[in-house]
This record gives structure tokens, sequence and C-alpha cells, in this order.
């Protein structure tokens, strides 16, 4: 009988071993170099992201005759915008209109060094700053979708919205056509007796307050519960307490988003933001974010609850959707659904633009008003010069849309606030592809800044008085205003994307004003710290304290 080899099992096990380990060797070699590869390709990366493609678009701009401030590897010209915005915010100028050193401090500094057009850098981004009208006017004009709007951060689209403001390409002629008909002049008549409600409220407590010997009031504040007032009856009409709840809604929203997006508006921090975007901190149950969250459910079912509304009363009673901003919106989309190429907004979108109108109405037009009463306050023979016009062509009956637009003299005065305090003081655009701008050669990616109210007060476009209050410099209208023919006016956007709500912002403020003036004259308050600041909208620091008097 053959013997058993009883080695021969163990040298197999043995072999068997020593061949697992080499293969688990084997794929730890992998891993390790899979890993190191991945570290060097992420190192790699990151060196030509915020380093070589930096000095490669800078060396780009330099042979074309543009420089700017040098940039800084990862925070780019960050630390600088950041140092410039305490320094502006931390002190107040004295009652003067020359405010380019305080709003736009970057553009002043560094147009003395580099000229009107430079390239600076927030963080790794490149930024073209473009001080040249001519030039606006070419790119504001582009219709070949070339320049559009940045991409934003959550919390700016929180704050907002993501509506026709941030939109791009056919999404935006999209909703930018179903829109528009919301604020047609036969809509805008129809919105007048609900901004004159409002404005009459905001009055009469003022009258009260009077009475009581309360004669200081801060217009920043009244204006914001005016505003506000003034968008939910136009929006929501017939349905104003649903509307104002939700838009009470909207506001403790803004709320928190106004927190994050100040944060972003420092350089530094946004960058650091980029960096750790990627962890997706919003979407984690922070307390914010659950409160952020119920605020959204909310919003979203109380608006669904008021469109689901206004369609049982359409099936009920065969009438349109109303005449107020919702029900125009939604009488739209009724009409858009019969056509075979266009289709309606989801609710999703509804809710956006919504919130856009919320915040663009509000914020914009409550600053405007704020220091057109700034400006009449320090200027009271124009103050005495509107009212004389107002009580000419109105007497003391509520204006009304006919007469609002005999208000001339109203009208220069509005026109010379916009453009000495604009509501929003720079405009931002991206390069979606290569392209050229008055033989200017911009890579694709690339921000282009236009410092409308730096531009507003150049000397050389609008004259050496450019710094001050004159409203009759429009007595023969905007084209004729400035002193050099290729000035660009645009206090509400240039071109294809010029503000759909002009006019309903122009209607709202002329309404305000003029009742204000018929009621009250005013002086600016012993204790009125003169403090324009910008970060989304111009705004007065420290509010706008008048005192009034009652006529």
């Amino acid at each position: 009988m053959p013997q058993l080899n009883h080695q021969e099992p163990l040298r197999h096990k043995k072999r068997k071993l020593k061949d697992m380990g080499f293969f688990l060797f084997s794929v730890a070699e992998i891993i390790w170099l899979s890993f190191g590869y991945l570290v060097v390709f992420s190192v790699t990366k990151l060196a030509i992201a915020i380093w070589w493609k930096p000095l490669q678009i800078a060396k780009h701009f330099q042979t074309q005759g543009i420089a700017g401030p040098p940039y800084k590897l990862l925070y780019g010209n960050s630390r600088d915008l950041e140092k410039f915005m305490y320094e502006a915010a931390s002190k107040p100028m004295k009652h003067s209109h020359d405010i380019v050193a305080r709003v736009q401090h970057y553009y002043a500094h560094w147009s003395k060094i580099y000229g009107q057009t430079f390239l600076m850098w927030t963080g790794p981004t490149p930024v073209l700053v473009v001080g040249r009208s001519e030039l606006c006017k070419e790119m504001l004009g582009d219709k070949g979708g070339i320049y559009g709007k940045r991409k934003w951060d959550p919390a700016f689209k929180e704050l907002i919205g993501e509506g026709l403001v941030v939109l791009n390409g056919d999404k935006w002629a999209h909703h930018r056509r179903i829109i528009n008909p919301s604020f047609h002049t036969d809509k805008l008549k129809e919105m007048v007796c609900c901004m004159v409600e409002s404005t009459a409220n905001m009055l009469e407590t003022w009258e009260k307050a009077v009475k009581n010997g309360d004669k200081e009031v801060d217009v920043s504040q009244e204006f914001k519960a005016l505003t506000s007032d003034i968008i939910a009856r136009t929006a929501f009409g017939s349905s104003y307490v649903q509307g104002k709840h939700i838009f009470d809604l909207l506001a403790q929203q803004t709320s928190l988003a106004a927190q994050d997006v100040v944060k972003l508006l420092i350089p530094c921090y946004r960058n650091m933001r980029r960096i750790t975007s990627k962890v997706k901190l919003r979407f984690l149950p922070f307390k914010r974010n659950i409160i952020r969250w119920r605020l959204h459910r909310e919003i979203k079912n109380s608006l669904k609850q008021l469109i689901m509304s206004r369609k049982k009363d359409l099936a009920d009673n065969h009438r349109c959707y109303g005449n107020d901003l919702l029900g125009s919106m939604m009488n739209t989309l009724q009409e858009l659904k019969s056509t075979e190429d266009n289709r309606g907004l989801t609710m999703e979108e509804i809710i956006e633009e919504c919130k856009t109108f919320f915040f663009a109405g509000q914020e914009t037009t409550m600053n405007f008003l704020t220091f057109a009463i700034v400006l009449l306050a320090m200027h009271p023979e124009w103050q005495q010069r509107a009212r004389a016009e107002i009580l000419q062509v109105c007497g003391n009956d509520d204006p009304k849309f006919e007469t609002v637009n005999k208000l001339k003299t109203l009208g220069i005065i509005l026109n010379e606030v916009i453009r000495l305090y604009p509501p929003v003081a720079a405009a931002l655009r991206e390069t979606f592809k290569d392209t050229t701008l008055g033989g200017i050669s911009i890579p694709a990616g690339t921000q282009v800044l236009l410092p409308v109210l730096s531009m507003n007060h150049d000397t050389c476009l609008w004259g050496q008085d450019a710094n001050e209050f004159k409203p009759e410099r429009f007595n023969e209208g905007v084209s004729k205003a400035a002193k050099d023919d290729s000035a660009i006016f645009i206090p509400f956007g240039y071109g294809l994307r010029s503000c759909v709500g002009q006019n309903y912002a122009m209607l709202e403020s002329k309404l305000a004003i003029a009742m204000i003036l018929q009621r009250f004259s005013f002086l600016l308050s012993p204790g009125y710290i003169h403090a324009p600041t910008s970060y989304v909208t111009m705004y007065a620091q420290h509010g706008a304290q008048i005192i009034l008097h009652k006529l």
C-alpha cells in the first residue's frame, strides 16, 4: 500500500496562503497606486485651477494692455476687497452725494492706477471691470446669449429666488414671455387702488404720531412695511390675507438667507465656502436648516392651496383667475396651454417667481423711496417745487394713473435720485463662450462687472456737477441729460434683460411720494447718519430718520 504523505496538504495550504498574501499585497498595491494617482491628479487639478490658469488668464489680458491688482494664490484680491468693504462700513460721510469712494471703493482706488477697464480676482475667478459706457451698451445689448447671469450660490438663490433675475437662455425667455403681460399698462392701472390704499394707511399712522408729538420716523423701516403691503395686495388681490401670510413667511426666509449672503459678500469667507461646497452643509439637519425647510414647505403648501382655490373658483364660476399678479400669471398659463409650443410653469417655478418678485419688488423699491425722501429733505427747494406741481395737478385728491404721468417735476427728481443712488450699484455678467468686447478678447468663464454707480458719477460723462443733485439735467429727457452722448443711464437695466417691473416700481414710487408731499413737509433728523452702503442692493446703513411737519 502506498504510504500517505502527511506533508502534502500542509505544503498545499502554505502555497494557498502564499498566493493569497501575494494577491492581497497586489490589491493593496493597486489601491495605494490608485490613491496616489488620485492625490496627484487632484493636486495637479487644484494647482491648475488656483495657480496656472489664473496666471495664463492674467497674461492673456496683459498682452492686450489690461492690467490690474496682482493675483494672490487662492485669495486673488479678496482680502483687499474685504478691507475696502469694512473701511467703508466703519465710518459715515458728510452730507454729500459724492459716494463712489464709499460704496465702490475698489473701483475708485484701482481705476486711478489701472484705468477704467482692469482685471481683478475674487479667489481664482477673473473679474473684468468695465467702466466704459460704450462697452456696457455693447455687452448689455447682447442678443446672442454670450453674456448671462452667473451661477449663484444657493444662499443667493434662496434670498432672491430662482426667477427671472437669475435665469438664462430659453428658460429665461419662457418665463419672461409668461410674466411680461402682468406688467402691461392695463394691469398697472388696476394696481393703483391697492398702492394708494396701502400708502394712505401708512400716512394715517404718521398723522397720528405727529399729533401725539412724535415727529421723527425712520422712513427706511416705514417703506419696508409699505412695499411689502403693496406687493401682497398687487400680487394676491382678493386673496390679500393669504398672500400677506405667504410674504410674511418669505420675509422670514429672506432674513435667514440674508445672514448667509452677508457672509458670502466677505470674499475670504466666500472662497472658503467654495472649497467646502461639496460637503453640502445645507442638507444637514442643523437648526437653521430645519427652520429653512419648514418655511419652504409652508410657503409651498400655502401657495399650492391658493392656486388650487383659484382653479376651483374658475371651474365653478367659469371666470378668469383674477387680475392681480398671480391671477394674471395663471391666466397667461391658461392661454399658453392652448398652443403646442408652450407650457405653463410648475408649482416650484411659480414659487420662485413669487420669491423673486417679493425680493426685487420690496428691496429695490424700498431703498429707492428711502433715498428719494432723504434727497428731498436735503434739498427743500425741490421738495417745494414737487409739492406745488402735485397740488396743481392732483389737488388734495389721491393721485390716479393718468395724473401721475403729468407729474414732470417729480419724474425728473426721481431720475436724478436713481442716477445718484441706483438701487443696484453694479451689474455682473458671465461670458458663456470666448468673445470680444470693444476689441478686448475675453475667455469663456470670465465675469464682467459694470460699475453702474461709478459711471453715473463720472464727470467726463455727466459734467463737473456729476456729484450734485440737479434734477433739471433731465428736463429735456434722459437722452439729453448727460454731457457725453456715450453716457448710459440704466436704472432698470438695458436691452433684452431690462427689468420687467420697472414701470411698476416707478408708478409705486411716484404715487407714494406724491401722497406724502400732499400731506407733509420734512427735514432730516439731527440723528441722521449719511452712510449709503451696497451689498446686494444700495441701502442706508444706519436708517433714514426724518422730522415730519403736517401741512
